[in-house]
């Protein structure tokens, strides 16, 4: 992939210094809507919630696909140079914005929403599946190894990204700060509701601890004090045989009735657990990306309180 990179950012460069010089450092052109590309679908909702009209916001990722193991393409680079505003979580979080800055760097504008996020609120991991020295309550290992990305879960924190997006576009469009400033204040009240709702929900539950497929809920866990077990790692890393002997036991101790699935994660092992244990299962969006299945005129609130209603289930049924 780097030296993909390498041969294919001059290529770039030469087409887009020669078709698109008059561009201004990518700011958007007079009367034309500003042209935006975000990594997570968070993110393209936030930018489009907030800037109505004015926008045309696009997520990089293709629907249902895995985000781990992204990669885009010669003519993905192209469009994405095309683009004034580029927006992602941050470099530690998102390592394909970093790939795309290296090629189209100078002709869009990059956005890192999640780096005014105090490092204290961040969910750090760093023990291993291979250091069985470390486990968690029911005795077994998670990898960990790196800051957990699913930041925007936390509707908290997905409030602090909105409000970074709202102060890039009104840089880019001052005319329209006053629509943007309004946009913003209603985005801001619904995620407080969310937030609200959560907490309500996660109050007074009959379990404190929800299985789910891949390690992903961290931050909701921590913020509204329940447990997440996860089956596969943040990578999407598979468990070892004796993480696996162990989550099956917790689940045969605790009676647990559920494991969440998420939408574009597909995990062999989780459909072996939920098989041979007496488990049903529940989907869970991560909102990395949508999928066919989901509405398209889906916002990340509309989503969020379907994950309130699962979660809901999981810790209580």
């Amino acid at each position: 992939m780097n030296n993909f990179l390498k041969v294919l950012t001059p290529i770039i460069l030469l087409i887009f210094l020669a078709a698109c010089s008059d561009r201004d450092g990518g700011a958007p052109e007079t009367d034309d809507s500003i042209e935006i590309y975000t990594t997570v679908f968070p993110l393209k909702s936030f930018a489009e919630q907030i800037g109505g009209d004015s926008v045309d916001a696009n997520t990089i990722y293709p629907k249902g696909v895995d985000a781990h193991t992204y990669e885009p393409t010669q003519k993905d680079m192209i469009d994405f140079a095309e683009a004034d505003l580029f927006i992602y979580t941050s470099d530690d979080f998102d390592p394909v914005a970093g790939s795309i800055k290296n090629a189209v760097d100078g002709h869009s504008e990059f956005l890192p929403a999640a780096d005014n996020i105090e490092e204290d609120d961040l969910m750090a991991h760093d023990h291993e599946h291979d250091d069985h020295e470390a486990h968690d309550d029911h005795g077994h290992d998670h990898d960990h190894g790196a800051t957990d990305p699913h930041v925007w879960l936390d509707p908290v924190l997905a409030q602090s990204m909105a409000e970074q997006i709202k102060d890039k576009l009104i840089e880019l469009n001052p005319d329209e700060a006053s629509t943007y400033e309004e946009n913003y204040e209603t985005l801001a009240a619904d995620l407080g509701d969310i937030d609200s709702e959560l907490q309500q929900m996660t109050e007074d539950t009959a379990r404190d601890s929800v299985y789910i497929s891949h390690e992903s809920i961290g931050y909701l866990a921590d913020r509204y004090h329940f447990e997440q077990v996860a089956i596969n790692g943040l990578n999407n890393d598979e468990p070892s045989q004796q993480d696996l002997t162990a989550i099956v036991d917790s689940i045969e101790e605790q009676n647990i009735r559920y494991i969440l699935y998420e939408q574009n994660v597909t995990s062999s092992i989780t459909d072996t657990i939920q098989s041979s244990t007496d488990t049903e299962p529940l989907e869970f969006h991560n909102l990395a990306v949508l999928t066919d299945e989901d509405d398209a005129d889906s916002t990340y609130q509309s989503i969020m309180r379907e994950n309130i209603s699962v979660l809901g289930q999981a810790l209580n049924d």
